[in-house]
């Protein structure tokens, strides 16, 4: 196995939809888990999110890849954008605020993805942020016996 998919999308809230489908759609084709796959999407919609809304301030359109690649024993999230150079992985986390008040705007949702998924990498390579997501599972054995 493993089954990689690329998705090129834009720097439109609108075109996040278009990731998560492919993502729904492997994960009927392979079998990841329903709490697997919740847990990729939530992770995925906020990096998306966060490069739409932070990686380009010039107002122009611009393009990114989403790489979903599925292998037996997990699910790997690839997003590479020529944006502003930003590291999530070592990004500071919000202050602890006392309890009964709201947190601080920044950081929560990097908080969320590394609750969400087992391994979160970061590089930055000719100019372009490569960020990595993998979730461990298991696919569907009956699936991983079609693809043989």
């Amino acid at each position: 196995m493993p089954h990689a998919v690329d998705v090129r999308i834009r720097n439109d809230d609108s075109d996040i939809g278009i990731v998560r489908d492919t993502l729904d759609n492997l994960a009927r084709e392979f079998g990841i888990p329903a709490r697997a796959l919740t847990q990729l999407q939530v992770a995925l919609d906020e990096v998306v999110t966060n490069v739409i809304k932070y990686s380009w301030d010039d107002g122009e359109q611009h393009e990114f890849l989403v790489r979903i690649t599925v292998q037996p024993d997990r699910v790997d999230l690839e997003i590479f954008d020529d944006g502003r150079e930003f590291d999530p992985v070592t990004a500071l986390l919000p202050n602890h605020e006392p309890r009964g008040r709201r947190p601080r705007a920044g950081g929560l949702g990097i908080r969320m993805i590394r609750k969400l998924v087992d391994r979160f990498r970061y590089e930055r390579f000719d100019g372009c942020n490569h960020t990595t997501l993998s979730k461990t599972c298991e696919v569907d054995a009956a699936v991983q016996r079609s693809e043989k």
